[in-house]
């Protein structure tokens, strides 16, 4: 039958063009809810989408619990993440998308944690089945964003016998600080909407050719508006309002109300203990916009992956269907498995796009080896709070804390943010890299949330968010064992409580990124406790809200605290 509708969207090569442009050459044809018998007497289904040849090829998997039948209509959907599947059939790989057990079309009942034993026997055996196959020449690769990607890593962790090469793209390796806790806050605005959404839509069922129909009227760019719009207004009462199936429920209830710290139910699910174990070639993709649950993870895999890899970073970007970068993740496939000699192989190992700039860089590794350290004091002055001289201790500096659905008078607008400002920035200066808060604090409560923004400030006043972090004070205990240059990574096994009114110091990360700050302007740094102030929408952050903090508190900032950024160039001076 004919093949869903093709229309590529957004960046597609991450700072170059392949030697070899990557042509689409064949005409496709779709196999609608395709049957893979597992060995317990579950069927699961999948749709399948061939080139026309007689030549085996290296077949493509994309692995998810969300509803095939909706991902060919083109609804804009964060779900609808398995890339473009009939460009990459044009170009020679057959791509089956599969419904894990439990889900969609597919048989069985659907496992309480995610990425679990029967998930892993699941994929294990999907992949062999797709080898076996007469079209495919015995390797099979994977595609796709977000749950997509990290079935890849977990697939290559679990080193799945006929899995050649994986090209994850907005992973996230954590399912704890990642996925259903950031630094030991609750991603309350994620966890439900999640469910709710994607449990709903397993009751979706769709007649191929109504699947192929309306993703000729649904892809089409004013109908995609449409529906975003539409989306947007309705989320905040979608989550209350879906019939979610009970086994969608119980998920919920596992990561949002059985396991608020870290333990086996994340590890167990999690790629980060097995990313030193993957032997095959990886290309890790992420963006800017992925602060809280997915760019983390591509530092994370990068630090830990010890098989050929390259990653990149593309600009901030909030779209779906997945459709931007397929032809690097096509040219990445016909380099490791076809042996393309497409300009692959001369790439740098780090691409990055730069904002503030609007271009593409590339490092030999991340962090950047010739970045230097640029550490800013938090200070009491009022017109330079962040300056490379601490000075004296000076004015203390405190932000309220205020629990969600405490009321409070109107009138207190000012106390819910220490603010703290540099200079205008003499010169042009490009920050890349990680970046690390240390906050010297005290609480009335036992317990608060700290929030971070950090800006780029021109010079009539408008603001640019460029990173955001967070970390609960009582998860502040660090675990030396996996921090790494990217990242500060706390101990979320046992809380320790704050002692109102006695110092405290807290380390945390924000969410690497890369800005070329213009001279004339000012970095503007948000303490806070209130998360709906950390990204808002029009900042093009994919970012969820979370739990805010447990006690009504005063938070205050002492001196000591300081910010340590990345540079390279040129240091402010």
């Amino acid at each position: 039958m004919r093949p869903p509708r093709s229309t590529l969207d957004g960046p597609q090569f991450a700072g170059w063009t392949s030697d070899a442009a990557v042509r689409p050459r064949y005409r496709v044809r779709t196999e609608p809810d395709v049957k893979i018998p597992l060995t317990d007497g579950t069927v699961l289904v999948g749709d399948l989408h061939r080139p026309v040849t007689d030549q085996p090829q290296p077949a493509l998997l994309g692995w998810s619990p969300y509803n095939k039948d909706l991902m060919p209509t083109g609804v804009p959907a964060p779900f609808n993440e398995p890339g473009d599947v009939t460009h990459l059939a044009r170009c020679g790989y057959p791509v089956a998308v599969v419904n894990a057990r439990g889900t969609g079309r597919s048989g069985g009942t659907l496992p309480p944690e995610m990425f679990g034993p029967t998930e892993m026997d699941d994929l294990r055996a999907t992949i062999a089945w797709l080898a076996s196959r007469p079209w495919c020449d015995g390797r099979v690769a994977m595609t796709g964003m977000s749950y997509f990607a990290i079935s890849q890593l977990m697939a290559a962790g679990h080193r799945i016998p006929h899995l050649a090469a994986i090209a994850p793209f907005g992973a996230a390796t954590d399912l704890y600080r990642m996925l259903a806790y950031h630094n030991g806050t609750q991603t309350s605005g994620f966890l439900g909407r999640y469910i709710a959404i994607n449990g709903a839509a397993q009751r979706a069922r769709l007649h191929p050719v109504l699947r192929h129909a309306l993703g000729h009227l649904v892809g089409t760019r004013p109908a995609q508006a449409a529906i975003r719009a539409a989306m947007a207004r309705a989320l905040p009462q979608l989550t209350r309002r879906l019939p979610v199936p009970g086994p969608w429920l119980r998920r919920w209830s596992a990561y949002a109300l059985d396991a608020p710290l870290d333990g086996p139910l994340y590890r167990d699910s999690s790629a980060w203990p097995r990313l030193p174990d993957i032997d095959v070639p990886v290309l890790i993709g992420s963006e800017w916009s992925m602060v809280g649950l997915h760019l983390p993870g591509a530092f994370d895999a990068w630090h830990a992956v010890t098989a050929p890899k390259k990653m990149f970073i593309g600009p901030r970007w909030t779209r779906w269907p997945f459709l931007r970068y397929q032809k690097e993740i096509v040219a990445f496939y016909d380099h490791v498995l076809r042996g393309a000699d497409n300009g692959y192989a001369a790439l740098p190992a780090v691409r990055y796009w730069l904002h503030g700039a609007e271009r593409w860089e590339s490092a030999e590794d991340w962090p950047v080896p010739d970045a230097r350290p640029w550490r800013l004091h938090l200070t009491g002055d009022p017109q330079a709070g962040l300056a490379s001289e601490a000075g004296e201790q000076t004015i203390e500096r405190s932000w309220a804390a205020v629990p969600p659905g405490m009321e409070y008078p109107g009138a207190f607008k000012d106390g819910h943010v220490a603010r703290y400002r540099t200079a205008p920035l003499p010169v042009d200066t490009h920050l890349v890299g990680p970046a690390h808060l240390t906050l010297r604090m005290t609480s009335t409560a036992m317990d608060t949330h700290v929030q971070v923004r950090l800006s780029d400030v021109a010079p009539d006043g408008r603001p640019t968010v460029i990173s955001v972090g967070w970390l609960a004070a009582s998860h502040r205990t660090e675990d030396e064992d996996r921090t790494t240059s990217s990242e500060i990574v706390h101990d979320h096994t046992r809380p320790v409580p704050l002692v109102p009114g006695e110092p405290a110091v807290l380390r945390l990360s924000l969410a690497p990124f890369a800005q070329l700050v213009r001279a004339g302007h000012r970095l503007l740094l948000e303490i806070g406790s209130d998360p709906r102030r950390l990204a808002p929408p029009a900042s093009d952050y994919v970012y969820f809200g979370m739990a805010g903090p447990p006690y009504a508190a005063r938070n205050t900032v002492l001196h000591g605290s300081s910010l340590e950024l990345s540079v390279r160039g040129e240091t402010p001076r």
